[in-house]
C-alpha cells in the first residue's frame, strides 16, 4: 500500500486528500481497476476527527476499495459551498487519475460521518445543480457518486439537540452553524438554503445511513427525514438506527480504541454496509 497528500488546489496548504491505495498486483484478478472511497471525517466543521478518517479508510483498504481522506474546509473557510466544492474536486482528480491509481471511475463511493457527511451528502444531492455545472465544467456524471455512506451526517443545519449538551458541545454546535453559513448569528433562512432534504431527487444516489436514535448531538430527525426523501423518490437505501445515546461512533470496534463507547454491536454496520455496496455496485473482490 501506498500513501499521498495531494494538494486539491493551488495555494491552499489545508484542502488535501490522502490516498490509500494499494499497488498493482499481477495475481490479484481486476485489482488494476478496483473501487474507490472517499471518506470525509466529521468534526463539527471546525476541524476533523481523525478516527473517522484514516481508521475508516483502512478498512475499506481491507474491504478491496482504494481509500482517500478528504481535509475540506472548515473555520472561517467553511461557509456553503466550499467544503462540497472541496469533494467535488476530489471527484475531478479521480477521474482524470482513474488509471494511474487504478480505481474503477464508475464506482467512487462517498463516506461521510457528522459534518463530513453533511459534505458527503451535498454532492449526493447537488451533483447535478446549475452552480456545480458552472463552477467545474467537466461531464456531469464525473461528479455523481456512485453510493453514499452517511453515519450520523448533519442533513438539516438549525436543528435543536435532544440534550443536554456540556457547554463545549453546545459551543461546538454554535460554531458548526456559525461556519457552514458564514454568519455570527444566523437565521432560520440561512439554514433552509443548505437544507439537503430540499435537493433530494431521482437523480440522487442510493445510500446507507447509520444512526444512534438518542444522538445528543445530531438529532436522528437528520437520518430519518433524509431516508423518507429517498423513499418518496424511489432511491434505493438501507437503514440502520442503534439505541444508545452516543455521537461519533465511527466504524471502530471496541477492541480498536481505548474509549469506552464503541461496541461491536455498533461498528458491525461497517460489514453490513460492505456487502450492501456489494450489491449496489457489483463488486466481486469487496
Amino acid at each position: 500500500m501506498y500513501t499521498e497528500v495531494i494538494k486539491l488546489w493551488k495555494n491552499r496548504e489545508d484542502v488535501t486528500v490522502t490516498s490509500y491505495c494499494m499497488d498493482k498486483n499481477n495475481e490479484i484478478i481486476g485489482c488494476d481497476r478496483r473501487p474507490a472511497v472517499i471518506v470525509s471525517p466529521g468534526g463539527g466543521y471546525a476541524g476533523f476527527t481523525e478516527r473517522e478518517g484514516e481508521s475508516a479508510a483502512l478498512r475499506f483498504v481491507a474491504a478491496g476499495y482504494q481509500a482517500f481522506v478528504l481535509h475540506y474546509s472548515v473555520c472561517e473557510k467553511a461557509a456553503f459551498p466550499n467544503a462540497l466544492y472541496d469533494l467535488a474536486q476530489t471527484m475531478c482528480y479521480l477521474h482524470q487519475n482513474a488509471k494511474k491509481l487504478c480505481i474503477d471511475e464508475n464506482k467512487i463511493v462517498v463516506c461521510g460521518f457528522s459534518a463530513g457527511g453533511n459534505v458527503s451528502a451535498s454532492l449526493g444531492v447537488m451533483w447535478n445543480q446549475e452552480f456545480m455545472r458552472e463552477k467545474f465544467q467537466v461531464p456531469a456524471e464525473w461528479l455523481k457518486p456512485a453510493a453514499m455512506i452517511l453515519g450520523y451526517a448533519v442533513l438539516n443545519f438549525g436543528f435543536t439537540s435532544r440534550g443536554p449538551l456540556s457547554g463545549e458541545q453546545e459551543e461546538m454546535m454554535q460554531n458548526c452553524n456559525r461556519y457552514i453559513t458564514g454568519k455570527e448569528q444566523p437565521e432560520k433562512e440561512d439554514f433552509d438554503k443548505i437544507n439537503l432534504l430540499r435537493f433530494v431527487s431521482e437523480d440522487t444516489p442510493p445510500a446507507f445511513l447509520f444512526h444512534l436514535c438518542a444522538d445528543p448531538i445530531v438529532p436522528v430527525d437528520n437520518t430519518l427525514q433524509f431516508a423518507s426523501r429517498l423513499a418518496a423518490f424511489d432511491i434505493p437505501f438501507a437503514l440502520e438506527i442503534g439505541e444508545d445515546a452516543w455521537h461519533g461512533v465511527s466504524s471502530l470496534k471496541a477492541e480498536d480504541a481505548n474509549i469506552g463507547f464503541f461496541k461491536s454491536e455498533y461498528a458491525g454496520w461497517f460489514d453490513r454496509a460492505i456487502c450492501w455496496l456489494k450489491k449496489k455496485l457489483f463488486v466481486e473482490n469487496a
